[in-house]
């Protein structure tokens, strides 16, 4: 029988641990109000608007893969549908969505640092995680698909955590399969993440039984698990094309994807830099840990450093989501070591040294606080299209109907998700396609292909680069088709003018406001 070697809390004090839990958890909730209130409907991102776009497809029974290019694996689509379906009439329910998703990942986090570390661990480690996934200045404020990953990610922790010193390990095993293959059908670079934990359980495992029957037991029922959520996340996609267009999009491209300049130990050293910079406390309160050294470090600076693996040196800070439930526990456990220390003061040295590295870790956030939405959008979308697209969507939805195919050119899918429009291309986004990789040329062809066979009504042309990512050895073939083709058979019929807040909608335009407008809106001729 393996036994919980976890750091037990020292003798009861009612000073030593939070008097009040309830409260505490009060407390995360209005931080996390006070992280949220000024941008939870802030306009929607690409990412947002692609998945909900892809959503919307899965809702009226359209295989999201044939008809967006994707690259994200099927989960966040499932919870995009879900948040249109709970929310139907607000463009922002996704974001609602993944508040209640890290509400119950920070839960998930709470419950295992109680289970490991003691109770007194788990209301710091969950105030710090709150601001922590947010990254410094709130920077991801986003429903992106790394906000959901968090839940089943951290609820696969939970279990494992729940196991040690459990003889009934089947249920443990098979629940860990099961959300493994979840956190992986979000996001496929959990994977370092979801291996640490199957790979250190196991080792943990053979220490206390000296049986690979056992090892062997836990491996089947894990596998049993996986396939039941394959079946049920997948099932749809198998059946539908044996999963082609989804291996295409999630797998195929993304190998190439990966090998371009979007990844490279630079960007996770200046990643690292800007998070010194702005929450250096966390970077020195873990130390403390060393004062009173645990068996559990290994395992939880193990996934910390799973987690910095699985960001593949990105330069998108989102990626780094993933780490920060780990750093938030270390941290907390660093600061009750520090505590110990002061022996004659423990009564309330948790209480203060947890206030004070809260304060130092919401310093960089202070600024956007108390500033209200629209110049949180404004400052945060400075550069973007986003605002913009909101009133180019409610143009669009005004000269087409819904049976009438809307070209996006660019990657501000969020205009098709405002507008209720659908595209005459999978490429809702013109990365795969400008982004230079082996089959770039290729989908540039196929999207030629498309807008010949289904001529959209209405053109919506960004202007600004960051929606195209042109390269230099990116293929020509479907910028010199657009601009013959727009100047053939389309008239300019207006365009947003950023600025001053939300900017403003101009219509005509005339040709010297073309330049500064970030949105073009082109209506096709009538036939002769």
């Amino acid at each position: 029988m393996l036994r919980h070697d976890a750091m037990q809390p020292e003798p009861s004090s009612k000073g030593r641990d939070f008097n009040w839990p309830w409260l505490g958890i009060l407390g995360v909730a209005a931080l996390v109000i006070g992280l949220h209130w000024n941008n939870f409907n802030a306009p929607l991102i690409r990412d947002e608007g692609e998945y909900a776009y892809a959503a919307r497809l899965l809702i009226q029974g359209v295989a999201p893969y044939d008809h967006a290019f994707i690259q994200k694996p099927p989960m966040v689509i499932y919870t995009y549908a879900l948040s249109g379906l709970c929310f139907p009439t607000i463009f922002w329910g996704p974001r609602l969505l993944a508040m209640m998703f890290v509400a119950l990942a920070t839960g998930l986090l709470g419950y295992a640092a109680r289970l490991e570390f003691g109770k007194g661990i788990a209301l710091p480690a969950m105030f710090l995680m709150t601001p922590l996934v947010l990254m410094p200045g709130l920077d991801q404020f986003t429903a992106n698909t790394e906000m959901f990953m968090l839940l089943p990610m951290l609820a696969l922790i939970a279990v494992y955590a729940r196991s040690r010193g459990d003889e009934r390990l089947s249920r443990y095993w098979m629940a860990a399969g099961f959300l493994a293959v979840t956190t992986l059908l979000y996001k496929y670079t959990a994977l370092p993440v979801v291996g640490f934990v199957f790979l250190f359980w196991s080792v943990e495992l053979w220490r206390g039984t000296r049986k690979m029957d056992s090892i062997w037991r836990g491996w089947l029922w894990a596998l049993l698990g996986a396939m039941a959520a394959g079946g049920l996340e997948l099932g749809y996609f198998l059946a539908h094309d044996g999963g082609a267009h989804l291996w295409e999009c999630t797998v195929a491209f993304n190998r190439y994807y990966a090998a371009t300049n979007n990844f490279n130990l630079s960007y996770l050293w200046t990643r690292l830099e800007t998070l010194w910079q702005a929450w250096w406390i966390l970077f020195l309160v873990p130390l403390a840990i060393f004062l009173r050294p645990t068996s559990r470090l290994g395992f939880w600076g193990g996934l910390l450093a799973s987690a910095l693996l699985a960001t593949n040196a990105s330069g998108y800070a989102q990626y780094y989501v993933v780490a920060m439930p780990f750093w938030a526990l270390l941290a907390a456990v660093g600061m009750r070591g520090l505590a110990g220390r002061l022996s004659g003061y423990v009564r309330w040295a948790e209480g203060v040294i947890t206030i004070v590295v809260m304060l130092l870790v919401l310093q960089p956030d202070a600024p956007w606080l108390l500033c209200s939405p629209g110049r949180f959008t404004t400052a945060k979308m400075d550069g973007f299209p986003f605002a913009g697209s909101l009133m180019a969507a409610q143009r669009v939805a005004q000269l087409s109907s819904s049976d009438d195919f809307v070209l996006v050119a660019g990657s501000e899918p969020q205009i098709l998700c405002y507008a209720g429009r659908f595209s005459p291309t999978r490429f809702i986004t013109a990365y795969a396609m400008m982004i230079p990789t082996p089959v770039a040329r290729k989908y540039q062809d196929e999207a030629i292909h498309d807008l010949l066979s289904r001529p959209p009504k209405l053109v919506v042309f960004t202007t600004v680069p960051n929606s195209w990512l042109r390269q230099a050895a990116t293929p020509a073939d479907f910028s010199d088709f657009l601009g013959n083709l727009l100047r053939q058979d389309y008239v300019l019929v207006g365009g947003h003018l950023p600025g001053g807040g939300s900017g403003r909608w101009a219509e005509p335009l005339s040709s010297n406001e073309m330049g500064g407008a970030d949105l073009w809106l082109y209506q096709r001729r009538a036939a002769k």
